[in-house]
Order: C-alpha cells, then structure tokens, then sequence
C-alpha cells in the first residue's frame, strides 16, 4: 500500500469482504423436535439438531443453515413434517433464490428442441431403410426366380444331350448241377 492510499479504520491487513449471498434469517434458529418412544407411547421432545433430510426438504443447504446458526445432527435420518415446516419458516424462502432458472429453462426447451430434431432423423433414416430393405427384397425374390429358371433350362438342356442308357438283358440264372 502506498503511503497516499489510507487504510479504512478497522479494517485487517489481508481481510477479505464476506461474498454476496443469501440473506440470514433475522430470527433464531428454530429447535428440531424429535419422535421417540417413552413407557407406552410416542413423546416428542426437543432433538440434538434437523437431520439432512429435513433441511433437504425446505430447500436448505446442510452448510448454509448451519452458517445461520441452526443444529444438524448428522446420525439422524427421519424426516419430520413439523421440522420440515419449521425450517421453511424460519429460512427456506431465503436459501433458494433460483440463480440459474431461466438458464435451466433455455437448456432444457435446447434439449427437447434437440432431442426432436434427433427422432425425425432417426424417423427419416429408418424409412430410407426399410424402403431400401423393400427394394433389396424385391432384387432377391427375383434373382431367385431368374435362378430357378436358368437351373430348369439347363437340366432341360442336359437331359437333352445325354442319351438315355438301355436296358440290359438279364443274365439268366445258372442252374444248378445234380451231383
């Protein structure tokens, strides 16, 4: 820093502003209740901390509702309805401020623009071919016509040059000697 430039009263060499981002709630955190089994019935009762299904549920990051100051407890895994609804109370509407809306918005109409795009071709091509497969077919069916005559012509013209062959005369039987 050059001795022109002067230091803002209270500020740290080498501090670094806090990021812009979501508000905090202005009230405390609320407490997370919990279910649990007491004698010969269900008690709710205060809990250690919201479990990360419950802040999932309202919209809440696990790290930024703990920076605000609300308990997580990271064993437990059921998901109160209540707590859900406390949490959305106290700070969902603050957490989620839809940065990238309209951006996920153009992708996905790009995706579904590009994902018809894609079955017309596909569409297309699978007509080209099956009428291809037509023609293809039509070609084999008549070379096999074309072939079954060129084999019937030339047996006919076989049989025409090989004489037929005559019928021999039987040898007559030997008779048999009196001994």
């Amino acid at each position: 820093m050059s001795s022109k430039q002067t230091k803002k009263p209270g500020a740290k060499a080498g501090a670094k502003a806090k990021p812009e981002g979501p508000q905090r709630p202005a009230a405390k955190a609320p407490e997370a209740m919990v279910s649990t089994r007491h004698g010969t019935g269900m008690v709710t009762r205060l809990g250690r901390g919201f479990s990360l299904g419950e802040l999932s549920g309202a919209g809440l990051a696990a790290r930024l509702a703990s920076d605000w100051g609300a308990r997580i407890d990271y064993r437990r895994r059921s998901v109160l309805e209540s707590n859900v609804a406390l949490l959305r109370g106290w700070g969902g509407h603050l957490a989620s401020p839809k940065k990238h809306e309209g951006k996920v918005k153009k992708v996905e109409e790009e995706l579904v623009k590009v994902e018809k795009e894609v079955e017309e071709k596909v569409v297309k091509g699978v007509t080209k071919v099956e009428k291809e497969a037509v023609k293809v077919e039509k070609e084999v069916k008549k070379a096999g016509k074309e072939v079954k005559e060129e084999t019937a012509k030339a047996e006919k013209a076989v049989k025409a040059k090989v004489p037929k062959p005559k019928a021999k005369a039987k040898p007559k039987p030997k008779k048999k000697e009196d001994s």
